[in-house]
């Protein structure tokens, strides 16, 4: 019996489930034998692979660093015609509604419009390419990039009507990437306005350390002394990055995040510990390191299913669904093996795959977006490739918002809270949280509410805080 082939275009969108990666855009190419993946840091060390998908630049990098034992290497002949020898990996992917198993060499994609290629390999006796078809996700790219130059034009010239302030500001905002959405953003608005703007990427920094004479130096050179930095810190980088945060604090330089604040909402037990102190509605969290009974931890965090979430972790990645106490011991005790800390936080059913992004500004809403999973993820961060679209906060949703801020200590951030039986529930506040989605969607300036908090703030006296530097 023939199978059926399912008819593709020249162009998808893959998601990579263990992974945990969705809607990532991916060229069909019948030309290519093999498929290949965008990856970056690629390490082999004592028969262990390890690499990261995408770089620091791109839009879908998370970070998280995937190893593995089981991988071959193979000699390619790319388009340029220069033969190379790459990694081969195994990977999951669901393709076209088809779960597939399949071999990707990784490479540098970061030239190519596409950060996945789709050979021959995936292809063969389940798809037929129609190449009449639109090119869906340039199409969608295309769409996007327009309305996204669109917003961007008219919020500077926006900006330029508005006029400048009196007084300009020396602004250093501290990024990996100078051209990702937020940090552009920033900069561009902070320009328009008349304030002299620097992207510093803090990674690249080193400091020294003497009586009364902290110092950061940046490409071979001391930094001056800055009005206001705006700390931009991947969660990979939180322990070094608010180690140099600090040492702008300690030269009396105004952060719009203190580097003990980064750190508080980097930590989930923590985090959640203030949160709940400062009566703020949660999940039911349970936290343990080492427990015989497992089973009433489970309990305790109101039974089955459950979410376990790894202490630290962002984008929706360390997060699992245990839908029976059998399934969540299971994943505790993997944990425990590997010495890593977790939570363990009630599943609230009403509110499965979707949650709702408010962005704070100066104890103030500003956008507000309601995400929601694609197919039956649990999980509705857009970086796994959720959806969002506008949506209008009750009253105790916009106050839950704010005070959960403050409770942080973070004047500029995003809330994650989801809608329960019993009022919002926050699930984390986010202290590098991105502007794209939300100005997009909404069509709100944020960048411009940031910026305008900063030029109120930057010359004011400001409390220390008693824990930080």
């Amino acid at each position: 019996m023939l199978t059926k082939k399912t008819i593709i275009g020249p162009s998808e969108l893959l998601s990579f489930p263990e992974l945990e990666l969705g809607a990532v855009p991916a060229r069909v190419d019948t030309g290519a034998r093999t498929s290949t993946i965008w990856a970056s840091n690629i390490q082999e060390h004592d028969g262990t692979l390890s690499y990261t998908l995408f770089d620091v630049n791109n839009e879908l990098h998370t970070g998280r660093i995937v190893t593995t034992d089981h991988f071959t290497k193979i000699v390619v002949t790319p388009s340029n015609g220069i033969a190379e020898e790459r990694y081969v990996v195994k990977l999951l992917v669901v393709f076209a509604e088809k779960r597939i198993r399949a071999s990707f060499t990784l490479a540098n994609r970061s030239t190519q419009s596409y950060p996945v290629l789709v050979g021959r390999n995936v292809l063969r006796g389940k798809f037929v390419v129609d190449v009449s078809r639109k090119d869906l996700i340039g199409d969608e790219t295309e769409k996007a990039k327009e309305l996204e130059e669109g917003f961007l034009q008219a919020q500077l010239v926006k900006a330029a009507k508005q006029g400048h302030p009196l007084n300009s500001l020396t602004i250093a905002i501290l990024s990996k990437g100078a051209a990702n959405y937020t940090t552009k953003r920033l900069k561009e608005v902070a320009l328009a306005r008349g304030h002299n703007v620097r992207v510093i990427n803090y990674a690249k920094c080193y400091m020294t350390m003497e009586k009364s004479k902290p110092v950061v130096y940046y490409n071979g050179k001391a930094l001056p002394k800055f009005d206001v930095i705006i700390p931009r810190i991947a969660q990979s980088y939180t322990k070094y990055g608010t180690a140099v945060v600090r040492q702008f604090e300690m030269q009396g330089i105004f952060s719009t995040a203190s580097s003990i604040a980064i750190n508080r909402s980097r930590d989930k037990l923590r985090a959640t510990q203030i949160l709940a102190r400062q009566d703020v509605g949660i999940p039911k969290t349970v936290f343990a390191r080492e427990s015989a009974n497992l089973e009433e931890i489970v309990d305790l965090a109101g039974g089955a299913p459950v979410i376990i979430k790894v202490a630290r972790g962002t984008h929706g990645n360390g997060v699992v669904l245990a839908e029976t106490k059998k399934a969540a011991k299971a994943v505790m005790q993997a944990f425990y093996v590997e010495g890593v800390n977790f939570v363990v936080q009630e599943f609230v059913k009403e509110s499965a795959g979707t949650d709702i992004r408010v962005l704070v500004v100066g104890n103030r809403v500003v956008a507000s977006v309601i995400r929601q999973s694609l197919d039956d993820d649990f999980r509705s961060n857009t970086h796994q490739g959720g959806v969002g679209k506008k949506v209008k906060l009750t009253d105790e949703e916009e106050k839950t918002a704010i005070r959960a801020a403050r409770a942080l200590s973070l004047p500029i951030c995003g809330v994650d809270m989801m809608r329960s039986d019993d009022g919002p529930k926050v699930l984390e506040v986010n202290s590098s949280a991105s502007i794209k989605t939300p100005e997009l969607i909404t069509g709100r300036d944020v960048a411009t509410k940031i910026i305008e908090y900063v030029e109120r703030n930057a010359k004011a006296k400001h409390k220390k805080d008693k824990v930080g530097a």
